[in-house]
């Protein structure tokens, strides 16, 4: 059975309203692993390139371009360009380099986008991935690992002073039938310059100036403190059940939620809110993929659906956000409405 592959990319418009927050702007897990189209190729004695390719072309349009009242209206169109090429040392065992370029073709205040069609780049990513460690007998339930590195390549990653962040992976995946179940777990640590974001003076220009009310706190040299606090380390667990409906048409939904620490803690005190808990500084957020693939040929698909990242739970925690499509008022720009060309070669 040929499966499609969910391939959604996170443009900057969902990540921009993250206070910081260390998400990557990469794309959902396939439906299925890869170690099943291995495998097919294997049994008619097709022999492997050692060097492939996964590319993906994206347009994105966040859902608060369609509110009817021009004074609300809060535009956001993205395109994308999602390249991730990697070597073959063995069937299932391969280095893989990864990188997004995302154009916003509109400027966006609720985004990272400060002029229109302003070019930017992910991190770049670089590691290892294992397509298929082992089968667990009796459950028939298969393991794969990764171990990668994020390296500093976007303006956002850059301003936070990140050196570079490591993140281990495990998923484990079992097909019954036409539908796919996934579960991944991540550990990830931030390598940063210094515990919060900080500003160069020295590259700044004499048009800038720094103020702060108790004053600019001077971290070393040209560079003064900024921002909020940086994350220090985080998990990440994930979720994928994706159903073959045919041969060549599936639909998918990914929930991710991701829990990162800050280097900080604060204690409650008389003046903290009735809601807050004291202790380490930590950010969360999801993310939530609607997803539906159409699998022209095995190298080429096209993929329509909905990119949802928010906060877990509201601004007074009494209640939790929907993490799935959510054009409410308050999260209209936090899902992008996207459709994608795949092409895996």
């Amino acid at each position: 059975m040929k499966r499609a592959i969910v391939a959604a990319a996170t443009l900057a418009v969902c990540v921009g309203a993250l206070p910081a927050f260390g998400f990557d702007r990469d794309s959902a897990p396939p439906a299925t692993t890869e170690e099943e189209r291995i495998l097919e190729a294997k049994e008619k004695g097709e022999e492997k390139f050692p060097v492939g390719l996964n590319v993906s072309f994206s347009q994105g349009i966040g859902g608060a371009t369609f509110v009817e009242d021009k004074y609300t209206r809060r535009s956001a169109y993205d395109i994308s360009l999602d390249v991730m090429p990697y070597w073959r040392f063995t069937d299932f065992f391969r280095f893989v380099v990864r990188t997004i370029a995302t154009q916003s073709v509109v400027e966006n205040a609720d985004s990272v986008v400060t002029y229109q069609n302003r070019l930017q780049l992910s991190d770049t990513v670089v590691g290892f991935q294992h397509l298929r460690i082992l089968e667990i007998p009796l459950v028939e339930v298969g393991v794969r690992g990764e171990l990668t590195a994020a390296l500093p390549t976007s303006p956002v990653s850059q301003f936070r002073g990140l050196i570079a962040s490591p993140k281990t992976r495990w998923a484990f995946s079992r097909s019954l039938g036409p539908v796919f179940l996934q579960y991944g777990a991540s550990f990830y640590k931030n390598l940063n310059r210094y515990e919060t974001s900080y500003i160069d003076e020295s590259v700044m220009g004499e048009h800038v100036a720094l103020a702060h009310f108790n004053g600019n706190e001077q971290l070393t040299g040209d560079h003064f403190a900024a921002g909020p606090g940086n994350l220090s380390f985080g998990f990440i667990n994930d979720f994928l059940v994706s159903w073959n409906m045919t041969d060549e048409l599936a639909l998918a939904l990914y929930y991710e939620i991701n829990n990162g620490w800050t280097y900080q803690s604060f204690p409650k005190d008389d003046l903290s809110s009735e809601f807050a808990v004291g202790g380490r500084a930590q950010r969360d957020a999801t993310r939530g993929i609607v997803d539906v693939t159409y699998q022209f040929t095995p190298q080429l698909s096209v993929s329509v659906g909905t990119d949802t990242v928010v906060l877990p739970k509201t601004a007074d925690n009494k209640a939790f956000v929907f993490p799935f499509a959510n054009l409410s008022n308050n999260y209209r720009n936090s899902t992008q409405i996207y459709f994608g060309i795949n092409g895996a070669f």
